[in-house]
């Protein structure tokens, strides 16, 4: 199991800048399904909120979902699965324009939609802009800023970052895009993809 911590910015007086600092890679394929997309990222927080930010390279660059809780993982994705207890978890779902998709229970099968007003509580500033968008067979660079209140994490009871260890994986997807691909961090041991097994989270510590 990987793990990892998540400075906070407070505390190294160093603002969020320190996401362009430690970089964590998103490479695990572990289905051999061969592409050429490059993913990774950075994360730290401020005790009060989470600061994620992904970069990625890809040829072929896909969104068309607009709406809230739409199924951006069609789309050029990434994602932040994460528990606070190792029973429930959370879905946090980005298309590469900022469509933000997210729920919260124990399994797959077993969820329920995170409401549209607490979504939109999450900041997220697409480096490719909001509109609908389509590059292929062009390698393109992009990055997302994500920024989380703690507050979205309603079923967990939550005061503070500061001093908690949690269990997650981040993610890289395109489930219809010309290369369907899936990438993780901490990589998934199943004969299939599936991204909706927290057995195989690793570890972070803020």
């Amino acid at each position: 199991m990987k793990k990892l911590s998540a400075k906070n910015i407070h505390e190294h007086n160093a603002g969020i800048d320190i996401l362009n600092e430690e970089i964590h890679t998103i490479n695990s394929d572990m289905w051999n399904i061969g592409c050429d997309v490059e993913a990774s990222f950075n994360i730290s927080h401020d005790e009060q909120h989470i600061y994620l930010k992904y970069f990625v390279q890809e040829s072929n660059i896909g969104a068309v979902h607009k709406n809230i809780n739409d199924p951006v993982y069609e789309d050029s994705c990434v994602e932040f699965f994460v528990s606070f207890d190792k029973v429930n978890y959370y879905n946090l779902e980005f298309n590469c324009i900022g469509t933000i998709l997210g729920a919260y229970g124990k399994s797959r099968n077993s969820r329920q939609w995170l409401d549209t007003d607490l979504l939109k509580k999450i900041k997220v500033t697409p480096s490719l802009g909001t509109n609908k968008i389509n590059i292929v067979d062009c390698k393109t660079k992009w990055t997302l800023d994500v920024i989380i209140p703690i507050s979205v994490f309603k079923f967990s009871d939550l005061s503070s970052l500061k001093n908690k260890t949690v269990f997650c994986n981040f993610y890289k997807c395109g489930d219809k895009q010309v290369i369907p691909h899936f990438l993780s961090w901490n990589p998934i041991l199943t004969d299939e993809p599936d991204f909706h097994r927290p057995e195989y989270f690793g570890e972070l510590s803020f």
